[in-house]
């Protein structure tokens, strides 16, 4: 398990919790706002 303090590895645990972070933000707004995408998408 020494692996998980490498250098590398702790920047490439931070950027996919970033990307994780980013989907969850995106899918909670589409699922709790249905009427903001609408507008965006203009339908």
């Amino acid at each position: 398990m020494s692996f998980l303090y490498h250098r590398r590895t702790k920047k490439v645990v931070k950027v996919l919790w970033g990307i994780i972070a980013i989907l969850v933000i995106i899918s909670m707004i589409i699922f709790f706002a249905p009427g903001v995408v609408n507008l965006a998408t203009g339908y």
